[in-house]
């Protein structure tokens, strides 16, 4: 999947100074810590406003401004270090396979809260930040690096020269509707910004525009409710199961409903079954299913300015919307500006195949049922499929590298994929390291080792500890494991170690993805730490359905909890798919991220980005940098914080500028 770009200059120095080490701690300070409840719940519900001491820091001289802000700074900062000391004492959190959809709402009320995450969970003694937070009002509410607003694209230098504190601004991030941070209370009015700008504990700067303290505020308390931040996928996904199927404003009346989805009124019909296939898995949205035939409209003549009754002319039947024709089995030809619909009740239509990020069921006053999506739409209940169908794969930590928020076991296949259980394989340590694709077997030689003898079946996505040893026996590769048997090189692909790069620092973190083995290593200095399989871009020697993804250096340029993802492709059609999970760009709009829609790993895929398992983005987006705040739905790199090394690489071609 391909998606949006967006460069990053320099922080700073202001904002460069509230981003604090995650190690830091500050002295614990009563009025905005508590005892941590024993359901060790993040607490959902922060105060609504500010402690007095907090709101009269807006009055008096400059100097104890300046003095009620130090100590409000001191007083958020001392909180949220306790929080962050108590997250890190937790080291181990299982991650869902499927996040289930909302239980059903007989009106619009307040969404369902999330699942506590690992850096919320911790020991029943340690406290947890209580101060207050800062509500974003808008999808996206950016956070600055100053308390100004950055100089259009289009700048020339003589512009930068003359303004040269909005030069160097950048956005470091942004917050979704409903999310909520830890803020330091205090609103600093200027020009740029009249309802005055808040400074983030984690660092940052939000204009009062964008965001609120108030809790109880209508669009924080309608927002959709927060990512799933504990379990496989952020969000709950819907497939979209025909051609026009309208993405609607509000929900509209019975009367819209049935002039604007005609098929509603047309003579019923059986109800077409869910293909067991999923378009996506081959980067095609299905084949087109017209809806019902339907009465067409009165034929339209064409006035002139000598002819204003249009009765000379022969009259023309009007154009039949592209969701009614015939595709003959084929992908309706129409590009994502031709699904928009103007200023009216839908906003968009569908294809079959498009998929939306689900917040929860609403009903209207007939009884029939809704879905609202996250971004706040309204799709028939009936036209969307619930997305249950998720993969549990996930990758290997090596040399007993284990995070918080990330799966620690290997070596037995996930339950989800793998069938009957398989008996137990010893846990990987180290490189090289393979990975089942199909049912694979252990192999036996002979004495004369001139025959490879299959034994027991392995189960797919098998991880396996290999020796390094490898053999060829009548024309075919094995690898020896650490069990003793052989692992066929055809059963699957392998992860092996790679150099580190020449100007690399101490520990620094960087990633290895190659191309030919289609695998992805995590590691920090020359010690690997991570290992699984993933879905490049699809080559082809058609130019028009080549996706490759191209080799190079890179580096993380931001990372987004979620983001839609969406494009016209020439030889497939559109595509839509809302809230990809676990974004990390690093090359232009090409990304590392989940992919829930197949579970086709190791093997080429996508449209130019590196696919994952849900639970190995997952995995990725908390190991890489830059760090995500608690509260952030992005985050932007910057020189001071720069984003973790992305190495693409294709053996078969050396010289790629690596």
């Amino acid at each position: 999947m391909n998606g949006g770009a967006r460069g990053v200059e320099q922080v700073s120095r202001r904002a460069e100074a509230t981003h604090r080490p995650r190690n830091w701690t500050a002295p614990l300070q009563e009025r905005y810590t508590t005892e941590r409840p024993k359901s060790r719940m993040h607490p959902q519900s922060p105060p609504s406003s500010p402690p007095s001491s907090c709101a009269s820091s807006h009055a008096g001289s400059s100097q104890s401004r300046t003095r009620a802000r130090g100590r409000a700074r001191a007083a958020a900062i001392g909180s949220l270090a306790v929080a962050l000391v108590a997250a890190g004492c937790s080291h181990a959190q299982r991650a869902e396979d499927n996040a289930k959809p909302p239980a059903p709402a007989e009106d619009a009320g307040p969404a369902p809260k999330p699942q506590a995450s690992a850096e919320q969970a911790g020991p029943a003694d340690a406290g947890v930040y209580t101060g207050p937070y800062l509500a974003a009002l808008f999808m996206q509410s950016p956070i600055m690096s100053d308390m100004e607003w950055p100089l259009p694209e289009t700048a020339t230098r003589r512009d930068r020269d003359a303004n040269p504190a909005r030069a160097n601004v950048v956005r470091i991030g942004y917050i979704r509707r409903g999310g909520k941070v830890p803020v330091i209370p205090e609103a600093h009015k200027k020009s740029n910004c009249t309802d005055g700008w808040y400074e983030l504990v984690a660092g940052g700067f939000v204009c009062g525009k964008y965001a609120t303290l108030d809790m109880n505020h209508p669009r924080v308390r309608l927002a959709p409710h927060p990512p799933f931040m504990d379990q496989a996928l952020p969000y709950v996904y819907g497939y979209n199961l025909t051609n026009g199927t309208p993405l609607y404003r509000h929900i509209p009346s019975r009367e819209e409903r049935l002039q604007l989805e005609p098929w509603l009124s047309a003579k019923a019909r059986p109800r077409r079954g869910i293909e067991e296939d999923n378009p996506y898995a081959d980067l095609d949205a299905g084949a087109a299913q017209a809806p019902a035939p339907v009465a067409t409209a009165a034929p339209i003549v064409t006035a002139t300015t000598t002819d204003p009754f249009g009765a000379a002319g022969e009259p023309t039947e009007p154009a039949t919307p592209w969701y009614l024709r015939e595709w003959d089995g084929g992908k309706p030809q129409v590009t994502l500006d031709e699904l928009q619909e103007g200023d009216g009740p839908v906003l968009r239509r569908m294809v079959r195949g498009f998929y939306l990020a689900l917040d929860k069921e609403e009903k209207d006053n007939l009884k029939v049922k809704w879905w609202k999506t996250t971004g706040g739409d309204i799709a028939p209940y009936d036209r969307i499929y619930v997305n249950k169908s998720v993969s549990d794969f996930h990758g290997v930590w090596l040399n007993d590298a284990a995070h918080p928020t990330v799966p620690t076991t290997a070596g037995n296949p996930p339950s989800g994929d793998a069938g009957a259980e398989a008996p137990p394989i010893a846990i990987a340590t180290h490189l090289p390291l393979g990975f089942i694709l199909w049912s694979g077997h252990k192999y036996t030689l002979s004495e004369d080792k001139k025959k490879a003898i299959r034994g027991d079946e392995i189960p797919r996505f098998t991880s396996v500890q290999l020796t390094g040893e490898r053999v060829v026996v009548g024309g075919r590769a094995y690898e020896l494991t650490e069990e003793g048997w052989y692992m066929r090189e055809s059963d699957g692909q392998i992860a092996r170690a790679t150099p580190p790069p020449k100007d690399l620092a101490p520990n620094e973190k960087w990633i290895d993805v190659n191309l030919k083995t289609q695998t992805l290593v995590a590691y920090e200095g020359e010690k690997a730490v991570y290992a699984t399989v993933v879905s490049s871009g699809k080559k082809s020697e058609i130019k028009e359905k080549n996706h490759e993804t191209k080799p190079g250096t890179f580096r993380i340029r931001e990372k987004h909890i979620a983001a839609t993802m969406d494009g016209d492709v020439a030889t497939d059609g559109p595509y839509s798919i809302e809230d990809v999970p676990w974004i990390m760009y690093f090359n232009q709009s090409i990304a590392l991220h989940g992919a829930f829609w197949h579970s086709n790993f190791g093997h080429q895929k996508s449209h130019g980005c590196v696919n994952l398992s849900p639970l190995d983005a997952r995995a990725m987006f908390a190991w890489t940098d830059p760090p995500l705040p608690d509260g952030w739905h992005g985050v932007m790199a910057t020189p001071e914080r720069p984003g973790t090394r992305v190495i693409v690489r294709d053996p078969d071609q050396p010289r790629n500028g690596i």
